[in-house]
């Protein structure tokens, strides 16, 4: 068996779980207050509250992996992902307690959340690009998308454009997520764990 192979199929369906209820969670939330669908509020809480909880999960099914190769880097990457992961279940309860909406965007979704996002990125894309645990592209490809994002939320871009460089970041944590459940982590001798 492939080291760490259950640990790289559940991993994947988080990346893949934590993009789509982000995604169609924030859609939900950003039509609010214009939409005030009690409906619309819970469904998008909920799918954020997903979203966190995913999030947490990647975190913590990697502890393990990436323990084994890069401790330090281990912890940081957890610690990281503990922190987005509260920070994104943050922002929709607060929206849903009746905080200001304006706030909480400025708060959670403009500095907060990109500041973890962005930072564990890294972590998790560098020892994945040191350390051969995955195709090498895969994480330079996470080096593109996560300065996408830094350049979105730096500037505040909220035009087309913004889209534009939140979409390599999109593409690649699915493509990610596709990768860890078909083929997981490349065999390394440190990676002979089995899980």
């Amino acid at each position: 068996m492939k080291p760490y192979r259950k640990t790289a199929r559940y991993t994947g369906t988080l990346f893949l779980t934590a993009m789509a209820a982000s995604l169609i969670g924030g859609s939900l939330l950003e039509t609010m207050p214009e939409n005030s669908s009690p409906i619309v509020l819970i469904a998008g809480v909920t799918l954020e509250i997903v979203n966190a909880l995913a999030v947490l999960g990647v975190g913590l099914l990697l502890f393990p992996v990436l323990k084994t190769i890069h401790p330090g880097a281990a912890k940081s990457y957890l610690g990281l992902r503990l922190l987005e992961s509260l920070a994104c279940a943050a922002a929709p309860l607060s929206l849903a307690f009746g905080a200001n909406i304006s706030d909480l965007r400025i708060i959670f979704t403009g500095i907060l959340i990109p500041l973890f996002f962005c930072s564990g990125a890294l972590v998790l894309y560098w020892v994945l690009y040191k350390y051969h645990l995955l195709p090498r592209f895969i994480s330079i490809w996470g080096f593109i998308g996560v300065t996408g994002i830094v350049v979105l939320n730096t500037f505040s871009i909220q035009t087309n454009l913004g889209m534009i460089l939140a979409f390599p970041i999109i593409l690649n944590e699915i493509f990610l997520g596709i990768w860890l459940i078909t083929k997981g982590f490349k065999p390394k001798n440190q990676l002979y764990h089995v899980t």
